[in-house]
């Protein structure tokens, strides 16, 4: 947790100003604090950008601060607006936010203000010199640091409430507390491949989630968060939000199911209709060959598009290349665009295009959109997109006026408009998933949006049947699950004793030894 110390100086002024009634001043201040507190918080459960971590800044709604830092004085003057106006503030904005991005403010702390981050792990408290004991000491705390960090995340709860209700609000997740504990571990004493402020985050994240779960019976609570767009997300830290392997700690044993590339599986949904429209002679393995060489092969196409894309080809650099076209289709999946320029946002903001992040080689980046295969693909995708817009506008003219598919001007935004399509689809097709595994005790512990995890591995006979469910739901013969396992982290003891290897003797030489001490023993 975060915990705020503030220099005498800024209490006495406050109480000269407002003596009465008394102790008044030192409430209003504790309250300022405790709010603030809270807000730089919740900033630090997300990745902090190379200039917020380089200036100790935090990204912070000031109007909100304003709002709920409370007030004091017959005039009701905000805390924060008399700490302001009589140079006393206890934060400093270094850059505006912004309302046509959402963006808050960065902020830094003034030298009024001593901040102690309770949640900063010491990594020597994990070292090898640690024992176990003391390990797991510091990894369990006690309870009521435990309880103090929950109710500081999840502050409505201090007051039960109806089962529906919290049905209704919350969604929870088994936590597997002994992989998260040496999930923890791992990363503070052995993870390389993470930069410190990932580390860091992944920490803080841990840590949250862990004594979540030793306060509600080994469940982690999420706050659900549901979009226009269809998707439910969640408030704050959330199974959706943290890192892969952080999911695969707390989740521990089980198995995953994600949807087979689904935004190109769900385009390709509408490929039969864009076929009978516009009465096409070709079949849909022609007009779509590559689309559907990407889903049917796809590690085939993608060792053809490496060949032609990358020059320093070899086996230690191969998963990497495939991981970077991965995200190059995916990106066009999405409708990234082909220009390597970038553009100035409506807020002034200079954004780079989906593939110039991804292929930063400015070479690789031109090869791999010259190769006929990436074109077919771009060319293919861009007749679905177009023929699904058309759709829209023939056929839900109602989606045509809602404000949150439209530009900042005004405009129709057509990828917002394939973004709520999707959405929508994905979240009804998983639904249909859970369901139908439902009839075969495949209880889900958890969804990740077009990824769903079971404690048991479906069986090829209930997976098919899925799938057959869901194409028949939504007339698409294209969906498919892949499965993969994921295995819980396991503690390292660090006090087990190595065991002693059995010498290995020759019979011959043993003999001979024991020839030996005859010998000695008779004439020695």
């Amino acid at each position: 947790m975060i915990q705020i110390t503030v220099k005498p100086q800024v209490l006495l002024a406050l109480q000269a100003a407002f003596p009465k009634p008394v102790n008044s001043a030192s409430r209003a201040l504790a309250k300022y604090i405790r709010v603030l507190e809270d807000m730089i918080f919740n900033s630090l459960q997300h990745v902090q950008t190379p200039m917020q971590r380089k200036f100790g800044l935090f990204p912070i709604g000031l109007k909100e601060l304003r709002n709920l830092g409370g007030q004091i004085g017959p005039n009701k003057v905000p805390v924060h607006a008399w700490l302001e106006a009589n140079n006393l503030s206890l934060v400093q904005k270094v850059v505006q936010g912004s309302n046509l991005t959402g963006l808050v403010s960065d902020v830094k702390l003034t030298n009024l203000v001593t901040m102690v981050n309770t949640l900063s792990l010491e990594e020597m408290i994990l070292s090898i010199g640690t024992t176990d004991d003391e390990i797991e000491l510091y990894l369990s705390g006690d309870d009521f640091s435990c309880r103090a960090l929950f109710y500081k995340i999840y502050p409505e709860l201090r007051r039960p409430i109806p089962e529906d209700q919290f049905d209704k609000t919350y969604d929870s997740v088994p936590v597997d507390i002994e992989s998260l504990k040496a999930y923890i571990i791992w990363l503070a004493t052995e993870a390389k491949y993470m930069s410190p402020e990932q580390k860091n985050l992944a920490l803080r994240q841990a840590q949250m989630i862990l004594a979540s779960a030793q306060v509600i019976e080994e469940q982690f609570i999420q706050k659900k968060k549901p979009s226009e767009f269809g998707r439910t997300y969640y408030e704050g830290v959330s199974i959706q939000s943290v890192n892969r392997e952080l999911r695969r700690a707390i989740l521990g044993n089980c198995w995953e199911y994600d949807i087979r590339s689904s935004v190109v599986t769900w385009k390709m949904g509408f490929a039969k209709s864009y076929i009978d429209t516009y009465e096409l002679s070709k079949p849909i393995n022609e007009v779509f060959k590559t689309t559907l060489l990407y889903l049917e092969d796809k590690p085939d196409l993608m060792a053809t598009v490496r060949l032609f894309t990358f020059v320093d080809r070899n086996a230690g650099n191969k998963d990497f290349h495939f991981k970077l076209l991965k995200q190059a289709f995916t990106a066009i999946g999405f409708g990234a665009r082909q220009s390597s320029k970038g553009w100035l946002s409506d807020s002034g903001e200079w954004t780079n295009p989906a593939l110039v992040s991804i292929l930063k080689n400015a070479d690789d980046r031109a090869r791999f959109l010259a190769d006929v295969t990436v074109q077919a693909f771009i060319k293919e995708q861009s007749i679905l997109d177009h023929h699904i817009i058309n759709l829209v506008k023939a056929q839900r003219r109602d989606l045509l006026l809602k404000p949150i598919l439209q530009t900042a001007t005004g405009r129709l935004s057509k990828a917002k408009i394939l973004a709520y399509l999707y959405q929508h689809d994905e979240t009804e097709i998983m639904d249909v998933v859970s369901s139908v595994a439902a009839r075969f005790d495949r209880i889900p512990i958890a969804r990740v949006h077009d990824a769903i995890f079971f404690r048991r591995k479906l069986t090829l006979d209930q997976r098919h049947e899925i799938e057959l469910q869901m194409q028949d739901h939504s007339n698409n013969p294209y969906w498919r699950l892949t499965p993969k396992e994921l295995t819980r982290y396991e503690k390292k003891y660090i006090e087990v004793p190595m065991p002693k290897k059995p010498a290995l003797i020759d019979p011959e030489l043993e003999e001979f030894n024991r020839q030996v001490a005859d010998f000695m023993m008779h004439f020695g």
